[in-house]
């Protein structure tokens, strides 16, 4: 009876078996699996996907290695010359010629970068006036991005009483040397400042610097006074022009020196003994000394009719002023470039720089002015003055100064 009991029973386990591997053969899950499968949200879907391409990325080797080259054009090149010394093809949009090309006429000192990798040209960037020009490859065009200019103008006062020489006060006043120069120019009509300024002289000036970007672009000398002596000379700026207050013009006929601001060597002197032949010999001119290389101005508006070397004069030239005046400017070491015979030139524009050639003991400009074919002391001649302002303009160049009329009484009366 036992061992029946025993059979059913193994015969009932071997069935519970098969039925159990038949009923959940065909199932995905368990049912231990299905109790523990949770709804996964889009948040961390999105979380793990970022993950994984974060670690692809950081495992993955950049094989681009980009170059940069700069080049700064000389004469003869473009950018297909500057690009094929590194042994990159010009692209096509570079050939062609429009507007909006910068690169198919560039110039001499133009700044040229070219970013490349694996001898392929990526962008090529050329900086113009208020931005760059840029080629790039992934779009195969070029492009023109434009600097906004923030633009400020500020108005300043200088002054300063001159204790050594006019240059040197002018610096310690805070003028640079551009203003200096302007100044200089200003009262150049009527004061030699070679010769004439002397220690206890002073000046002021009024004026507008202009910025671009933060960055000083220029000034204006809006008013200037200096005291001379026991004279005092006053400009006032209108229309491009300097005036005085009764609206007289400043600009003469002739400046007073070819030069700015050096000693003068020797006078004009008709029994002068030659410093190198010791014998007496008439000087028809004024040298005024100077370092080899300064400036030489012509003195007044004319036209050129004798450049080259002359005897003892060393390299000359002569320049006409009308049918009656004419000016000499010998011993230069060297000639502007551009200046020829038949040349007209403008008053205060340079024709060449001081030197020592011919007979001469020193670097120096030997200056001498004729009138009709008569030398004449250029430091004593009266020479003609500009026109002078018609009632209508006066009363506007008064209008435009009125407002700082106070500053300008200060100014004037800042070193009695």
């Amino acid at each position: 009876m036992k061992e029946i009991i025993l059979k059913y029973k193994i015969i009932i386990i071997i069935t519970v078996l098969i039925s159990s591997i038949f009923i959940y053969s065909n199932k995905t899950y368990s049912l231990y699996e299905i109790s523990r499968n949770t709804t996964i949200d889009n948040a961390k879907i999105y979380k793990s996907k970022t993950y994984y391409l974060n670690t692809i990325k950081k495992n993955t080797k950049v094989n681009e290695d980009v170059k940069i080259k700069t080049f700064y054009v000389k004469k003869n090149e473009n950018i297909s010359l500057l690009l094929k010394r590194i042994n990159l093809t010009t692209p096509l949009p570079i050939l062609k010629k429009n507007k909006n090309n910068c690169f198919y006429n560039i110039k001499i000192n133009d700044e040229i970068i070219i970013k490349y990798s694996n001898q392929i040209v990526k962008t090529i960037t050329k900086k113009i006036k208020d931005g760059e020009c840029t080629y790039n490859s992934s779009s195969n065009l070029i492009d023109i991005n434009k600097i906004k200019l923030s633009e400020n103008h500020e108005q300043l006062i200088f002054f300063n009483k001159i204790e050594s020489s006019f240059y040197a006060s002018a610096v310690k006043s805070g003028l640079n040397p551009n203003e200096i120069m302007s100044l200089a120019d200003i009262f150049g009509w009527d004061l030699d400042f070679t010769q004439d300024i002397r220690v206890g002289d002073s000046f002021g000036v009024v004026l507008d610097r202009k910025y671009l970007n933060n960055k000083l672009n220029g000034s204006l000398i809006k008013y200037a006074v200096f005291k001379n002596r026991k004279k005092t000379f006053e400009a006032y700026f209108f229309k491009g022009k300097y005036y005085t207050k009764e609206g007289n013009a400043l600009r003469k006929q002739f400046l007073k020196a070819p030069i700015d601001f050096y000693r003068i060597s020797s006078h004009f002197n008709r029994k002068r003994l030659h410093p190198i032949f010791k014998t007496v010999r008439p000087h028809l001119g004024t040298d005024y000394a100077a370092p080899t290389g300064t400036p030489i101005y012509s003195t007044g508006d004319g036209k050129i009719i004798y450049k080259g070397t002359k005897g003892g004069y060393g390299k000359t030239i002569i320049i006409k002023h009308g049918n009656i005046y004419s000016t000499l400017y010998a011993h230069m070491s060297k000639y502007k470039k551009g200046i020829r015979v038949g040349k007209k030139v403008k008053q205060k524009e340079v024709i060449g720089y001081v030197g020592s050639t011919g007979y001469s003991t020193g670097p120096h400009v030997h200056y001498e002015f004729r009138v009709r074919g008569k030398h004449k002391n250029s430091r004593k001649i009266k020479f003609k003055k500009g026109k002078k302002l018609n009632n209508k303009n006066l009363v506007s160049m008064k209008a435009v100064h009125s407002k700082n009329e106070s500053i300008y009484s200060w100014v004037k009366e800042a070193y009695k």
